[in-house]
């Protein structure tokens, strides 16, 4: 394969990141993720740059809590910055402890050469952690994954079987990649048409008898999508609202060790605020009323991970180009019964709302409308490529 092949990764891996990718400079961050070591060790991860969101400085970082969330290293663990050389932007990471308790650490590479619905234009890539409590992490050398792109936790089938929703901008239907074999191989897999939107963000969940998987994906019109497969994934309803009221943007939804489904997304028809978490306890039939846990306005992408405790961990972000905020929460299911629609400020135990992982200064001025100018002839140019399809 040559240099320029979609399945080679031109990523820089840097574990040692430098003074270049410190707070300081960072002019926006966005997009968190988050996963818990078998230890208990906390790894977040998000995407950041010192030019605007989507540009050729744009990095992804790693970074841990070793409290439960309370305090986090701010000095990057590992960074994968974008190539400008090769016109490879490195974009949206996402963590995952998968079940044989390795952390996986996948991001997506985007083509800037290439038109927005080529094939190729979206990478998919993984690097691994086999001894995520480690005090030195070691990683694999890094390895395609699939097409498309990449913003939500796989989901592990009573089967077996490891579904990776990697979406696709170069077909008007849901796609996603499936393993059989613990990572080592993946399908792609092609399900119904959208419901609308070329950002679908997916996430499935199998209801607990087995009988149905459900595809939530974001849309369009005020609501979550649901597409629904009876016999494995097979065929698959088209994409229809699923009654879940809710703006144009990224949820998480996952089965929690009670077997209560947990959804928490952006309650509000049309608007990046009120984040909220919800239980449903029929299959997402019905969910509970809420526990809000942040009535700001800006936020939005929440991703989230169930601890030992079985309390609950969520990031997310909050004002990505002026707050420059990545926040996290941590609550409990009992919290969410009683939160009753409202944000709760006042917590028994261990837990919290809208604690700051990471807080971006504002940039120095004169750099900033640089690094904007220049932002924007590259985005001019880009969408020109896109628009050559």
């Amino acid at each position: 394969m040559s240099a320029t092949d979609p399945q080679i990764s031109t990523a820089r891996i840097i574990s040692e990141p430098g003074e270049e990718f410190s707070l300081a400079k960072r002019y926006w961050q966005g997009c968190p993720t988050i996963c818990a070591a078998p230890g208990g060790t906390l790894y977040g991860a998000w995407y950041t740059g010192d030019i605007l969101e989507p540009g050729l400085g744009n990095y992804n970082l790693l970074v841990k809590s070793t409290d439960g969330g309370i305090t986090w290293s701010q000095t990057p663990l590992l960074v994968i910055a974008s190539n400008p050389e090769k016109q490879k932007v490195a974009i949206d990471v996402q963590l995952w402890l998968d079940p044989l308790k390795r952390m996986w650490l996948f991001w997506v590479e985007r083509d800037c050469t290439l038109s927005k619905y080529h094939p190729n234009h979206l990478a998919l890539f993984a690097i691994r952690c086999d001894a995520p409590d480690a005090d030195e992490l070691q990683w694999t050398e890094p390895v395609y994954i699939a097409p498309g792109f990449l913003r939500c936790q796989p989901t592990v089938l009573r089967n077996g079987k490891w579904l990776l929703p990697a979406y696709d901008w170069s077909c008007n239907f849901y796609c996603w990649s499936e393993s059989a074999d613990q990572g080592k191989s993946w399908q792609r897999r092609t399900g119904a048409e959208k419901a609308a939107t070329d950002f679908d963000e997916g996430m499935f969940f199998e209801t607990a008898d087995g009988r149905e998987i459900h595809l939530y994906a974001r849309a369009t019109g005020g609501f979550i999508a649901d597409s629904v497969s009876s016999d494995g994934g097979i065929t698959w309803s088209p994409g229809h609202s699923s009654g879940i009221a809710a703006p144009n943007s990224r949820f998480f939804v996952r089965r929690l060790n009670s077997g209560a489904l947990l959804l928490i997304y952006n309650d509000h028809p049309n608007t990046r605020t009120n984040l909220s978490a919800k239980l449903s306890f029929d299959e997402g039939k019905s969910w509970s009323k809420a526990l809000v846990l942040d009535d700001s306005s800006g936020i939005s992408y929440p991703d989230a991970v169930q601890l030992d405790d079985d309390s609950i961990v969520a990031v997310y972000d909050r004002g990505r180009g002026d707050a420059r905020e990545i926040l996290c929460a941590r609550f409990t299911e009992k919290e969410i019964l009683e939160g009753n629609g409202k944000l709760l400020l006042s917590f028994d135990g261990p837990t919290f709302l809208r604690n700051i992982v990471s807080k971006a200064p504002v940039p120095e001025k004169e750099s900033y409308l640089k690094a904007r100018s220049q932002w924007q002839l590259w985005v001019k140019d880009l969408l020109a490529v896109w628009d050559k399809h």
